[in-house]
């Protein structure tokens, strides 16, 4: 089924254990720092249902048969393949590329899992069937989940079983015919108090000898006794609006770690345990990173587009655009827009097909896009920062242009060509909005580190990578100076 928005928000009422500074949420729906993202999370929902989108953003298995969300879809044909990414477009394009984890991210990534069942049935026997069954109930319930996937940052010079506290990563405390129980914590679950559901599972390659206890991976319920979630504070005020902060006031994602206090996991909610090579492997070999890439790329070029554009507006706001050292500045940023949609059409024109048949977003321009686009972004700010310089720091709020001093504003905050100052100002607040506020900084942050630590990804990339045409390239002309050479000494005196 799909869920509308309402639903969804009905759902948060259930109990769970969610605190800020400090202090217990009783109801997520009621607390004001969560209730603008829960309703820009309930519009993504509401979204299903409405005429203009559904065709676009759901799909069903027979004609006239119930509507899922598309990102569930494991994709047997290229057409398959470009009409999730239509749909993943749709959904960053609500909410301007900001919502990094929206209900359509984990229900990318765990179609990805179900692509990919037979490969956890080697790590015990049903596994397969546990993985396909658990997705299927998300899917059926249109739920919406977080994953947390990170250990607490204590001491990262030893690996988990040698901390000090040998619960402070979380592990597998004992086996129950009910299940596991397990205690520790995981980080970083994003948008958690205002999920549905909890996937944990490792991240990469980080478990050696000793650790086997903490190589597993299983979901549970957001309201699971003795799951503990603890937020980071709020970077944003209840006050805000949209002439003011246009994408803050909307689209901040709380942030959480995630303590499981004695925490029973059913059987059939483990999908592996006690398995350091599927905890090391998962990432690498299941469909998680590809299926939920295909959507970051979708979301990293709307933010882009929206990104350059603010940037030669704002610049077209004062004329600054017309120097010709500005000019360069934008058309730079223009070229990395650009190179960022050329990554995304590799992604969908050039697929990979599986032997199953299913059809993959182009690997070497998804992992491209996830490496290059942290610096494209980051350049894309600062020119924000450099061309808007004091104009961005000074900009009045609305209320000075609907109050006494309206025509004071008007006047002193002005653009060229006669723009109005509340037309400039405008514009200057959501440059503002993008690169120098909290929320901006975090947008900035998660896009550097939201596929991984960078370093580990360009060094399997590196690896992985399909370089066929540049090393053929290579051997013909290392090939070309060892005929020379091989000729030289055949040509020498005694030789």
């Amino acid at each position: 089924m799909i869920r509308t928005g309402k639903q969804y928000i009905e759902g948060l009422r259930a109990p769970r254990e969610v605190y800020v500074g400090g202090e217990r949420v009783v109801d997520v729906t009621t607390y004001p720092a969560f209730h603008e993202p829960i309703q820009s999370y309930a519009r993504l929902y509401d979204m299903k249902h409405d005429s203009q989108y559904q065709d676009i953003l759901t799909y069903t298995e027979e004609p006239g048969g119930e509507r899922y969300d598309i990102s569930y879809l494991v994709p047997k044909s290229k057409e398959e393949l470009k009409a999730k990414g239509r749909a993943y477009h749709t959904y960053a394009r609500a909410s301007y590329g900001c919502l990094g984890r929206g209900p359509e991210f984990m229900a990318a990534l765990i179609a990805g899992m179900w692509e990919s069942t037979d490969w956890f049935e080697q790590w015990g026997e049903g596994g397969a069937q546990k993985v396909a069954d658990y997705v299927r109930y998300v899917r059926d319930n249109d739920l919406f989940l977080t994953h947390a996937l990170g250990n607490p940052q204590s001491d990262r010079s030893k690996p988990s079983h040698q901390q000090a506290n040998p619960y402070i990563h979380l592990r597998v405390k004992e086996e129950t015919p009910e299940g596991l129980i397990i205690r520790g914590a995981k980080q970083l679950a994003t948008a958690a108090p205002v999920t549905d559901e909890i996937l944990v599972f490792p991240n990469g390659r980080q478990f050696g000898p000793g650790d086997d206890a903490y190589a597993l991976c299983f979901a549970v319920p957001t309201t699971t006794p003795g799951v503990k979630i603890i937020c980071r504070e709020p970077l944003v005020p209840e006050s805000r609006n949209v002439y003011d902060h246009p994408l803050s006031s909307r689209f901040e994602e709380m942030d959480a770690l995630i303590v499981f206090d004695d925490v029973l996991v059913p059987w059939d909610r483990v999908f592996f345990y006690n398995s350091l090579t599927a905890a090391n492997n998962m990432r690498f070999m299941t469909g998680v990173a590809a299926f939920s890439g295909h959507l970051s790329v979708h979301r990293a070029t709307v933010r882009a587009a929206l990104t350059v554009a603010t940037a030669m507006k704002l610049c077209n706001s004062v004329k600054t655009d017309v120097f010709p050292n500005v000019g360069e500045l934008l058309g730079r940023l223009a070229a990395l827009y650009k190179a960022q949609e050329a990554l995304l059409f590799r992604c969908e024109e050039e697929p990979r097909v599986s032997e199953t048949g299913t059809y993959w977003v182009n690997g070497d321009a998804l992992s491209a896009s996830g490496l290059l686009f942290p610096d494209f972004y980051t350049t894309m700010l600062d020119v924000i920062k450099r061309t808007g310089a004091a104009g961005l720091m000074l900009t009045p709020t609305l209320g000075e242009f609907t109050g006494e001093v309206a025509d004071l504003a008007n006047t002193y905050f002005a653009g060229a060509d006669d723009m109005p100052g509340v037309d400039r100002v405008q514009i200057a607040k959501l440059a503002w909005d993008l690169a120098g506020d909290s929320i901006g900084q975090r947008l900035s942050h998660y896009e550097r580190f939201y596929i991984g630590e960078p370093m580990f990804v360009a060094s399997f990339f590196a690896r992985s990578a399909d370089m066929g045409l540049g090393r053929e390239l290579l051997e013909n002309i290392l090939a070309e100076g060892r005929a020379l050479r091989d000729a030289a000494l055949e040509s020498r005196p005694g030789s």
